[in-house]
């Protein structure tokens, strides 16, 4: 649908410091971010990517610019550090997140991240793929059009890693929700997502873009074929000729 898509013109973000100077931390960033597929954001640490995260999903504003149609749509932001309550188990974490959530629908939420038979445990004390389950479910349970993901998965281990990208693609397929993910990593930008925007820092700035032409259930051997290497590649060429590669991960 036409109108499934946020528009967002020239956003810019500064930030005071100490003495009255000020750092211009995003500048001029305009795209159009559709709700019919999912994207990446691909860009190096400190470049601005998780306060763009943040003025998408509204819980920060912009020093200046605007954002079409933000309004019309449910965004939730899991943070790098996938919140939950230690304090609740898996059930009752999602329904927190959404008190009047069906039967049905809490165990198709638990199906889909992987938590089915889980119920009853809490997130304290386990691994950071379970918290980012819990967190995936949560963010599910409240019907949103779109999820953004702030680098969340830069402290699992490689295995962890790859389940938590299955999953994602997984949970993209069946519920047609659309993911939005900020991270340095090249790999997993281009195996999440069908289109990629490239950032640089200072001042954060979009400088390229990439549609992503790999099948919508891609499953994670698909970063040792050709034709994803190829999409590699040619991230890897843009970011080199525009002198900002160097903080940029291209490892899985």
């Amino acid at each position: 649908m036409e109108s499934a898509q946020i528009i967002l013109n020239n956003i810019s973000k500064e930030y005071s410091i100490e003495f009255g100077f000020r750092i211009n931390l995003l500048q001029n960033i305009s795209f159009t971010l559709p709700l019919n597929k999912s994207v990446s954001i691909i860009a190096p640490k400190g470049s601005g990517k998780s306060s763009l995260l943040k003025i998408i999903s509204g819980i920060e504003t912009p020093t200046a610019g605007t954002i079409t149609n933000h309004d019309k749509f449910n965004v939730v932001l899991i943070p790098s550090k996938p919140s939950s309550f230690p304090w609740l188990n898996v059930q009752e974490n999602i329904r927190f997140a959404n008190p009047e959530i069906s039967a049905d629908k809490e165990k198709e939420l638990l199906l889909t991240v992987g938590l089915d038979g889980y119920e009853t445990h809490f997130p304290h004390n386990k691994s950071l793929g379970f918290r980012f389950r819990i967190a995936l479910a949560r963010a599910l349970a409240v019907d949103p059009d779109l999820i953004l993901l702030d680098e969340p998965f830069n402290e699992m281990d490689i295995t962890t890693k790859e389940e938590i990208y299955n999953l994602i693609r997984k949970a993209e397929f069946n519920t047609h929700i659309s993911f939005l993910i900020g991270t340095s990593n090249i790999t997993e930008a281009v195996f999440l997502a069908d289109k990629v925007f490239l950032m640089k820092k200072n001042p954060g700035e979009i400088i390229d873009d990439f549609e992503i032409d790999l099948p919508a259930d891609r499953r994670d051997d698909i970063i040792v074929t050709d034709s994803f290497n190829q999409i590699r590649v040619k991230i890897e060429n843009s970011f080199k000729s525009k002198e900002s590669y160097k903080v940029l991960n291209f490892s899985v």
